[in-house]
């Protein structure tokens, strides 16, 4: 008897020890440290003054920026609604929009990347996170590799350790999110600018910690360079959370919504998987995807459209999320010559 509960002891002596191990993110630290996969989260923008943005040219502007935000619904979350039937619909809008910029979210590994972007193969480079062999791609960003070069790139941990990857956020054991970040410069016209993107978590808790936080560690960047930060933010434009994003706790407002510098924010309906018209889009309040924009320029946003991306009849969406494409400028130097 005595033998018996001395190795049930030694059991709950064990027990308790992986409970802390785990309650403390030993397994992610593990986890980081087998794959090498502790970098820093941080982007330095101190390199990247405005007035040498565009190679210190007396003009400065990025052109048209085609820029799509979409969440693709990942492969296993509705086994009725398979990621093969949707994958041609996916890469579709994706051809059709031809974007510049394109912030996903709810991708996978590698094998969702390589099927996602089939259709534009050799396109794009990808900026993840990767750990080993492997990559985590719920917030994965892609750029036209023709027109653009990669100067830095990171992860933002949304967890109080922002340098840890996959560690507890706020909420314990809820889903591991990042803010993915790209410095790119174009190649032909030296026009530099912070790609950023991201999905939120759905829990409150989470969400409400993550907007300040992001506003205090990404909006000091707009005094140097542009900005493009796309995104599921699970926030609609009703809520305080909405406001602490773009304006922190107390700050001044630096991210603005694409959607308030377009004149007509537009929506794709579908009828029988045949693109109708465009008509205004009449859910605004409602929208959770955004393209929000900051930076030491003239902002200007000649398309805004919310692509809900159905097919078949009767009609079924590619994704639980709608589509988000804007045609964004940048102008730098008229800008400083008006100040």
């Amino acid at each position: 008897m005595f033998k018996i509960l001395r190795i049930l002891f030694r059991l709950v002596v064990v027990g308790l020890l992986l409970a802390f191990y785990a309650y403390h993110n030993g397994i992610q630290y593990t986890l980081a440290f087998l794959t090498n996969s502790m970098r820093n989260p941080y982007f330095d923008s101190s390199s990247y003054p405005p007035e040498l943005n565009c190679f210190a040219d007396e003009t400065c502007s990025s052109g048209d920026l085609r820029v799509l935000c979409y969440n693709v619904l990942c492969r296993m979350c509705e086994p009725e609604h398979p990621w093969e039937e949707r994958l041609p619909h996916l890469q579709h809008l994706i051809s059709r929009y031809a974007p510049d910029l394109f912030g996903s979210q709810e991708l996978g590994g590698w094998k969702d990347i390589k099927e996602l972007m089939a259709t534009v193969e050799g396109q794009y480079e990808t900026v993840s996170f990767t750990f080993g062999p492997w990559v985590y791609a719920d917030s994965a960003l892609f750029f036209k590799k023709q027109r653009f070069e990669l100067l830095d790139s990171g992860q933002f941990w949304l967890n109080p350790k922002h340098n840890l990857p996959f560690g507890f956020a706020w909420l314990k054991l809820s889903v591991p999110r990042y803010v993915c970040w790209a410095c790119l410069r174009d190649k032909k016209t030296g026009f530099t600018f912070l790609f950023m993107n991201s999905h939120f978590d759905n829990n409150s808790t989470n969400k409400e910690t993550t907007a300040p936080l992001v506003y205090e560690h990404f909006a000091k960047h707009a005094k140097q360079l542009p900005i493009i930060f796309t995104g599921d933010f699970n926030t609609n434009p009703t809520t305080e959370r909405y406001g602490r994003l773009m304006r922190g706790n107390e700050g001044a407002q630096v991210f603005q919504n694409s959607a308030d510098l377009v004149s007509v924010k537009e929506m794709q309906a579908y009828e029988k998987g045949e693109p109708l018209t465009r008509a205004p889009f009449p859910a605004f309040n409602d929208a959770i995807e955004h393209i929000f924009v900051a930076g030491p320029a003239k902002i200007v946003v000649d398309e805004w459209v919310m692509d809900y991306n159905s097919y078949g009849d009767p009609q079924r969406d590619a994704s639980d999320h709608p589509a988000l494409f804007a045609v964004l400028r940048f102008d730098l130097r008229e800008t400083a010559h008006e100040e």
